[in-house]
């Protein structure tokens, strides 16, 4: 009898290693003196009053790492190093926002604090096209930089942050994030908030697989009273290099309802129209 249960128990662990792994410590190791490149590719398909439309671009994002003041914690430095849409047309040059550097402090768990960032500004080529606007536009286009600025934040530091507890396979941890950009002075303000819950589904050769569910929510108000609500939910994938300590593919593919209000030539708080779309955002990341 303990022969037929020390045999069944043996078979059982075969047929079901999962169960029996030992949990998985999750922690970046982006390393000092190395360089690092996110590719972020994008497809968005948008319908409206029966129009259909679909626009992707290719970003790629360059981090230089030094070390932190803390134990467990580095110093990053970010630029947009390109943005191409789908035709090879560059589309970062004209807003300046190649001339943006991002910095944080990031902890070994992806946690992400003192985001700052400086350069700011129109390109040349933008001053000079807006040279025969009224001064109050001009100055509208030239806070209109500053506000890419702030909305490139959420996707420079992308990183989700891990749970302190060991994983096995089964479990999950979520991800929260809020944010507000723009505000006074721009005319323009958009407040976001999301949550992420990743499940760890396995273990191979050292990449750990992630399916991944997320909701958000972003609220914008711009200039004359104009609002919109986007609301978005969607399942995801990612895979994440435990040796190297980054993650090598995180997508996302989600829905999104855009209301709007407040349009010029509508009445007060009437709704102008809303807009589904569908949006797939991949992030690769290497070392160069």
């Amino acid at each position: 009898m303990k022969r037929t249960l020390l045999i069944a128990g043996v078979m059982l662990a075969l047929a079901s290693p999962a169960v029996f792994a030992a949990p998985f410590s999750f922690v970046y190791k982006l390393k000092p003196g190395k360089k690092y490149v996110t590719t972020m590719s994008s497809q968005t398909e948008t319908n409206f009053m029966g129009n259909k439309s679909i626009s992707r671009s290719r970003t790629v994002i360059e981090y230089t790492i030094k070390p932190g003041v803390k134990k467990d914690w580095i110093f990053l430095t970010a630029r947009i190093r390109s943005q191409k849409d789908e035709s090879g047309q560059d589309t970062g040059q004209a807003m300046g926002i190649y001339q943006v550097t991002y910095f944080a402090d990031m902890h070994m768990s992806g946690e992400i604090r003192n985001i700052k960032y400086s350069g700011a500004k129109l390109s040349p080529e933008m001053e000079e096209q807006i040279k025969s606007l009224p001064p109050e536009t001009a100055a509208l286009v030239r806070q209109s930089a500053n506000f890419m600025a702030e909305q490139w934040k959420e996707s420079i530091f992308w990183f989700p942050e891990f749970t302190e507890n060991r994983l096995r396979i089964g479990d999950e941890f979520e991800f929260t994030k809020k944010s507000v950009s723009g505000g006074q002075g721009t005319g323009m303000q958009n407040q976001f908030q999301s949550k992420q819950v990743f499940t760890l589904e396995s273990v191979r050769n050292g990449l750990a697989d992630f399916s991944v569910e997320e909701r958000s929510l972003m609220k914008s108000s711009g200039p004359m009273g104009s609002q919109s609500d986007v609301k978005s939910q969607g399942k995801s994938k990612a895979v994440f290099d435990l040796k190297t300590g980054i993650w090598i593919e995180l997508v996302s593919k989600y829905r999104s309802q855009v209301q709007f209000s407040g349009m010029p030539g509508s009445t007060a708080g009437s709704e102008t129209g809303a807009q589904d779309v569908f949006s797939i955002i991949k992030f690769e990341m290497n070392v160069e």
